[in-house]
């Protein structure tokens, strides 16, 4: 059992959400990542605690595949090239439009370093012949379990082949 009290954070105004409104592309870990990114911005005096990730698949997968969380290293060069995410970042509490995170979210983005996979979480399998994405949407708590310090970027990665679908991601913010 986890000791991370998320409804206490979402009430003191320190969780954020961002989400895909569109299908995207989760690609395998390279510097021009696609699906869901979250950067935290060097400087920004605090660290991104993730809560919770979530994935619905919109196309039924080519192949066997394995769906992960990346991680970029810290570094000052922010990411380029960006795409913000499609419903842009707001407060979990439901108040709308955040004004106070310093958490970043985007569909696309190039980073100065290729993050590297360090959580699997989710995929699809073949049944026979064909592929199957077992439920049609997943979730994993991560409860603060992995945590973005300044300069740092999250991603969904993918191995095998690229998935197609909606993402989520939920994250605490407090100080550095």
């Amino acid at each position: 059992m986890s000791n991370f009290d998320l409804a206490s954070y979402t009430r003191q105004g320190k969780t954020f959400v961002a989400a895909n409104t569109a299908a995207k592309s989760v690609i395998a870990v390279t510097t021009a990542m696609t699906g869901v990114i979250l950067h935290n911005p060097a400087g920004s005096g605090k660290k991104l605690l993730i809560a919770r990730v979530g994935w619905a698949w919109t196309t039924t997968p080519a192949a066997v595949h394995n769906l992960g969380l990346a991680l970029a290293a810290p570094n000052a060069t922010a990411p380029a090239t960006l795409t913000a995410i499609g419903s842009g970042v707001l407060n979990a509490d439901g108040s709308g439009a955040s004004v106070s995170a310093v958490g970043r979210a985007y569909d696309a983005a190039t980073l100065a370093v290729a993050p590297v996979s360090v959580h699997w979480w989710g995929g699809a399998a073949f049944s026979g012949t064909a592929a199957t994405t077992g439920p049609f949407s997943i979730t994993q708590d991560i409860d603060g379990a992995i945590a973005l310090v300044p300069g740092a970027t999250l991603t969904f990665s993918a191995v095998t082949t690229t998935m197609v679908g909606l993402g989520s991601v939920m994250w605490v913010e407090v100080p550095a």
